[in-house]
Order: C-alpha cells, then sequence, then structure tokens
C-alpha cells in the first residue's frame, strides 16, 4: 500500500493498481517484495506490508526518488 496515496497495490499475489510498472514477488520464506520499475517522482513516500494475523503485523518503509544527471565528459 502506497500510505500516502492510500493506494492499494497488491493483495497476496495479485497486484491490484493499474500502474504497469508495480510487481509483487516473494520467496518460499515468506519474504515478499514489492517491485517499481522506472521509479518516478510520484512514487516516493511510504509504502506500508500487512500481514492479516489475529492481530495484524505492519511494517513500513519509505522510498525516496532521487534523481541523477550525468555530467558530459569535457
Amino acid at each position: 500500500m502506497h500510505f500516502e496515496q492510500s493506494a492499494i497495490l497488491t493483495v497476496h499475489n495479485h497486484v491490484i493498481t493499474r500502474n504497469p510498472r508495480i510487481s509483487v514477488s516473494h520467496d518460499k520464506h515468506r519474504t515478499w517484495f514489492l517491485h517499481i520499475n522506472n521509479v518516478q517522482e510520484e512514487d516516493k513516500g511510504r509504502y506500508m506490508c500487512q500481514i492479516n494475523t489475529v492481530t495484524a503485523k505492519t511494517q513500513f518503509g519509505y522510498l525516496h526518488v532521487v534523481e541523477w544527471h550525468l555530467q558530459p565528459s569535457v
């Protein structure tokens, strides 16, 4: 979930957002990965992952987007 935008991105293996740059994967050891291709300024912000157990488990991460310009060689 992109927290500031209140946008649910994925549920389990299913991508909910219509953004084609978003995908999700996991290994067989309970580690989930949110993939954002061609990261853009609008992607910055807080992301939340939640596991709905008896007591929900939540983890937050923050994505900083840094624009990097290559300087032409002289």
